[in-house]
């Protein structure tokens, strides 16, 4: 066996590289668009046992269910849990572009911290709610529930 033998066999079985596949995850639309295609009689089983994440198709059901089980597509899963690279980070890293994803990435960590806040602010909010109906349902309120009482009655009677 040469070297030519090798790089057949490299390309023979080459599949859709993992950004593209991590692609086709993105939406639940192309998900159910993979897994149930028309018919077509050049796809091995006729295209109707399709494994989204090797971008494969096989023959039958229990071909893939042996598949799902396998290492190959353990192996792939994993690897697409991470988030593949982008133009913007490669150019970066090779120095073209870095002023752009500096400020991508400036904006990403904004959004981050906004999302940080606004998730303190919902936590708090819930314990609060929490403690309103705790004191709902023993029936003795607590005392922010009898402050937050006596501040509605206030404004009540203020708009009258």
């Amino acid at each position: 066996m040469g070297r030519y033998s090798v790089k057949r066999y490299k390309t023979k079985r080459r599949t859709r590289d993992l950004d593209l596949v991590y692609d086709d995850l993105s939406s639940k639309e192309s998900i159910y668009k993979l897994k149930n295609q028309p018919l077509d009689e050049t796809k091995p089983g006729l295209g109707q046992y399709y494994c989204v994440e090797c971008a494969k198709y096989f023959e039958n059901q229990l071909i893939v269910d042996r598949h799902v089980k396998g290492k190959v597509h353990k192996r792939r899963v994993k690897e697409l849990k991470v988030k593949p690279y982008t133009n913007l980070e490669a150019e970066a890293a090779s120095g073209v572009n870095l002023l752009k994803f500096m400020d991508s990435v400036e904006k990403y960590k904004q959004l981050e911290q906004h999302k940080a806040e606004n998730k303190q602010e919902y936590d708090a909010l819930l314990n609060q709610k929490k403690d309103n109906l705790d004191a709902i349902i023993t029936g003795v309120p607590s005392e922010e529930f009898q402050k937050q009482q006596e501040e509605s009655k206030g404004e009540v009677e203020m708009t009258e």
